[in-house]
């Protein structure tokens, strides 16, 4: 995935969706995102898709 900053929010949310599912290959994301809930993936996504504007 690279850089996240400027992404579209649905596309970081589907990543993050992937590692919690298993689907996408990763060494620590799948474990990180096991902690958030749909609404802190959310979050996350909104917050690196708005630093691409800045």
């Amino acid at each position: 995935m690279g850089v996240l900053a400027g992404r579209p929010e649905a596309e970081i949310v589907g990543a993050l969706e992937a590692f919690r599912l298993g689907s996408r290959p990763a060494t620590i994301m799948n474990r990180i995102v096991k902690g958030f809930d749909a609404q802190e993936s959310h979050a996350i996504a909104a917050w690196f898709a708005e630093q691409g504007k800045r």
